[in-house]
């Protein structure tokens, strides 16, 4: 891929009105030369500035070695980037190689007694569902909220599972597939209240809109979707009153409070979420993230979340005017998922025409098996682009 940006433009402040140049749109977002990439809900093209900061890194590794140093203001940038999006302290956010590995580290750090329950939602994305279903083999029960095409989770949803053995709800921000938005605010607020551990899923939040870990225990979300990011890294947030009740599953020399002094002899983990990381961190996915965090942190979430809503908005009645049911109704008007299908459609092949004229999107399975067609623009998309997949559909 060919980037043609200077140092100068790297570190620019970005705006969502620079879109409006056709050549700056190409030059930030190199994806949109080659096609109308509408499938961020799956995995993200790298903007030109990621990739350039991660080639930067790897210029720099190669010629000096892959020292710590060289991502040491990355990193930390990162940390307290990923703090403020998700309203936490930098020393709360743990670096992790997906949200598979951060939930995992959740569902095996906790000490569980047989008796316990886990209440967690039906049709959910398997890594919200197989460390909680893992469980079963210590004793503990798990409930699940039913699905529902229609709606996200509600408190009242995670009410109606909850008895007094329940330690944790475990639940996504928003739905992989319907887009449906969770109350993940409120179920905290009434989970924390009643002493339950709340557990958030926000891969398919965080970066297109607000998404808060006030009122959660724990939250995580990688980055190669709406984050702009590579993959294989990603923030695990454990709040620091919570640091005590999941014991870090593997330990190594970055675990600890003194990690240069080589020679210790007890274990003492550091007082912060780096107790959970063990060893040398990804580096260049270190780099590429915090690249990406600065350029959504530019741009403003709040913005990034009103322009995903016009597009949204632009998409949504055309397809219900070609009698297309819109998966989520009301409750994914704050996602940027927009799944579709039609009785009497043969979707797979609707997905494969659309790839092949270079519109890019995914084939999805609702929570009842019916084949649907995902559709997920960023803040960088255009109504044109939506236009050219309203012809062929």
């Amino acid at each position: 891929m060919s980037v043609e940006m200077d140092a100068s433009e790297l570190d620019a402040a970005f705006s969502l009105d620079a879109l409006r140049d056709e050549r700056v749109r190409v030059r930030e977002f190199p994806v949109v030369a080659q096609s109308a990439y509408l499938a961020h809900a799956a995995v993200c093209p790298l903007p030109a500035r990621v990739h350039l900061a991660m080639t930067r890194y790897l210029a720099r590794a190669g010629c000096g070695g892959q020292f710590e140093h060289l991502h040491a203001s990355a990193e930390a940038a990162l940390r307290t980037a990923a703090a403020s999006m998700l309203d936490v302290q930098a020393d709360e956010i743990a670096l992790v190689p997906s949200t598979s590995a951060g939930l995992s580290l959740i569902s095996a750090g906790i000490a569980w007694r047989a008796g316990d329950s886990v209440v967690m939602s039906e049709g959910d994305f398997p890594s919200n569902v197989y460390p909680w279903l893992r469980l079963r083999s210590h004793g503990v029960s798990v409930r699940a909220i039913p699905a529902n095409v229609r709606r996200g989770v509600t408190w009242e949803d995670v009410a109606a599972q909850l008895d007094d053995s329940t330690r944790l709800v475990a639940l996504s921000s928003v739905h992989f597939v319907t887009g449906a938005v969770a109350e993940i605010d409120r179920i905290g607020r009434e989970c924390g209240a009643r002493g339950v551990l709340f557990c958030v899923d926000a891969i398919q939040s965080l970066g297109a809109g607000p998404t808060s870990a006030r009122h959660a225990d724990f939250l995580v979300a990688d980055a190669h979707k709406w984050l702009l990011g590579p993959q294989g890294m990603g923030v695990c947030v454990v709040r620091r009153a919570r640091f005590e009740q999941v014991e870090p599953v593997f330990v190594g020399w970055k675990s600890v409070k003194s990690e240069r002094d080589f020679v210790q002899q007890q274990l003492d983990f550091a007082p912060s979420a780096r107790r959970y990381e063990p060893g040398s961190l990804n580096a260049l996915g270190v780099v590429g993230v915090s690249a990406a965090l600065q350029l959504l942190s530019s741009v403003g979430i709040p913005a990034i979340a009103e322009r995903i809503g016009q597009l949204r908005a632009r998409l949504v009645p055309e397809l219900q005017h070609k009698g297309y049911e819109v998966l989520g109704g009301e409750a994914a008007q704050g996602s940027g998922i927009i799944s579709f299908q039609r009785a009497g459609t043969d979707m797979q092949a609707l997905y494969r025409s659309l790839d092949a004229a270079k519109i890019i999107t995914s084939l999805r399975h609702d929570p009842t098996g019916r084949a649907c067609i995902r559709v997920a623009p960023h803040f960088y998309s255009t109504e044109a682009e939506l236009e050219r997949l309203l012809a062929l559909v």
